[in-house]
């Protein structure tokens, strides 16, 4: 007999495709205090449930796709931090030089975890998470700039939103990729 788990929340889904990446570049995946073009209706956190990554790597570059949390910003500069890296490296076969890369996280854990990964960002900071991964005081994230987002290409980052920083990290090639994220936000 099977038995269906129930959800006390909404779970939404975003997600972002971009073709011919060819340098470092900034998205937001999804803007928390965006009620009307994204799917959620709470703006006090996210709960990533799940991260889906479909990537095809031309010529021999090397990428890495690093997700993470706007933590704080003004019409300067913001800091991110990193929560999953995906690494796309080099092919070792020289004469082939595409690589596909798919990659599924779970965060919660086979239902272990059932509210995922905790993002409520206070005073700066992840409140629910440590890490050792961030990208600070970069132009990046400052909130007078928009960014490319799954609604379109006029998304400013702000504190609490969940964004993609896309690092070219070698190489002379691009990335084609596709990424979800189910979220759940309260």
């Amino acid at each position: 007999m099977y038995t269906i788990a129930t959800r006390d929340h909404d779970t939404h889904v975003v997600n972002l495709g971009v073709e011919a990446v060819d340098a470092s570049t900034p998205y937001v995946l999804v803007d928390l205090s965006d009620t009307t073009n994204f799917p959620h209706s709470g703006t006090a956190e996210i709960h990533l449930l799940g991260l889906l990554l479909n990537a095809e790597k031309h010529s021999d570059g090397q990428f890495d796709v690093w997700v993470g949390v706007v933590t704080e910003n003004d019409d300067t500069d913001g800091s991110a931090d990193w929560i999953h890296v995906f690494h796309l490296e080099h092919v070792a076969n020289a004469t082939d030089s595409t690589d596909r890369h798919s990659d599924v996280v779970d965060f919660t854990l086979g239902g272990g975890n059932p509210k995922g990964l905790n993002l409520n960002v206070e005073s700066g900071a992840l409140v629910h998470f440590a890490g050792n991964q961030s990208q600070a005081n970069s132009g990046s994230w400052q909130n007078d700039t928009n960014r490319v987002s799954p609604v379109g290409s006029t998304t400013k980052p702000a504190a609490g939103d969940l964004v993609v920083w896309v690092e070219e990290v070698g190489g002379t090639g691009t990335l084609d990729f596709s990424i979800t994220a189910i979220y759940e936000t309260a």
